[in-house]
């Protein structure tokens, strides 16, 4: 059966590439968000991007353009500048800046997540077209992969890739669908504090993918009770909960205050009764590869189905090895990426 299914997904993929047009509309893509830029370059369609976010890290081959530097040391100077080059910065993520975007004459403007709806519904009333999309489950981020294709004119490469993302996630639900489920506390963010006030850590409830990505790698949310992508809980709260797996954020040129560190978590009042500090799995994750929902979340999930089933997963490739991470600094980039 399963070797039916691939080699059902490998004959689509052949004619859907023998069936391409050798030429494709030019576009001129705006990605106000991270997450679109990485669906845009899956699609093909990298060069066709004219704007994007200071925070844009991703794929690998983005850094070679002209003008790219790490969102740390990104500094507007001036329209001129950003349009002199390769790829302008037109946004931070809930920003934007209108002056860049009008000189570059946008065919179409991509946004994503809840945070991006205002500037969705402002650029568009402005007469540009944008498409914004917000997904709330694993077929929200394939049917925004294929409506992206779609826009941009290449609506059958979109389906064939979402055919093998699909085909590659029930793989993986065959093989933990028969493994005991392992528990996750799955921070977003730590504790941090703002005019002399403590808040956080923050974690996922219900509400977005990422229940689902933790289901079929073969985990559960200890925190699925709760509504919410982005919701505060307390230390006692996460004691009681006894997860045997933590996973902290970490990413490429994040800097001081923004990440956490391994000891600072297992130091945590009353964490000592934690499996998962007693078993030594508090863990760093690539918080780019598994809060960006689109290419790469089916890596995501090969990342955590072995993080949490190491003897039946191998590390996928393009993923970082969180025991092997330690700190990143401002000079890591990631592993470039086979194509």
């Amino acid at each position: 059966m399963l070797m039916s299914l691939v080699m059902a997904v490998t004959m689509l993929t052949a004619t859907v590439m023998a069936s391409q047009p050798a030429e494709v509309v030019e576009n001129r893509i705006i990605c106000l968000a991270p997450s679109m830029v990485e669906v845009v370059y899956a699609l093909g369609l990298g060069d066709q991007i004219v704007g994007w976010s200071r925070y844009t890290d991703y794929p690998p081959e983005i850094r070679e353009r002209d003008g790219w530097v790490p969102y740390g040391n990104y500094e507007f100077i001036s329209v001129e500048d950003e349009l002199a080059k390769d790829v302008a910065v037109v946004s931070g993520f809930a920003d934007y800046m209108p002056d860049v975007i009008e000189a570059l004459e946008p065919t179409v403007i991509l946004a994503e997540s809840a945070l991006q709806y205002e500037m969705y519904e402002t650029l568009q009333d402005e007469g540009y077209t944008v498409l914004f999309f917000s997904p709330a489950s694993l077929d929200d981020v394939f049917d925004m992969m294929i409506g992206v294709g779609d826009a941009l004119g290449v609506l059958d490469r979109a389906e064939a890739l979402v055919a093998e993302y699909e085909m590659e996630i029930e793989e993986i639900r065959e093989i933990t669908a028969e493994l005991p489920p392992v528990p996750v506390y799955y921070e977003i963010a730590h504790r941090m504090e703002y005019d002399d006030v403590m808040y956080g850590p923050y974690t996922s409830g219900t509400g977005s993918p990422f229940d689902q990505m933790v289901e079929i790698a073969g985990g559960v949310n200890v925190f699925e009770h709760l509504d919410g992508d982005y919701v505060a809980v307390d230390y006692a709260e996460i004691i009681d909960a006894d997860p045997e797996v933590i996973l902290s954020p970490m990413w490429p040129d994040a800097m001081e205050g923004e990440v956490t560190t391994i000891r600072e978590i297992v130091m945590r009042e009353g964490f000592e009764e934690i499996a998962a500090v007693q078993n030594s799995r508090v863990l760093f994750y690539d918080s780019s590869l598994f809060k960006r929902y689109g290419p790469r979340t089916v890596t995501a999930i090969k990342k955590l189905a072995y993080l949490l089933h190491p003897y039946y997963f191998t590390n996928p490739p393009d993923s970082v090895t969180p025991w092997e991470l330690g700190r990143v600094d401002m000079t890591y980039a990631p592993a470039a990426v086979p194509r």
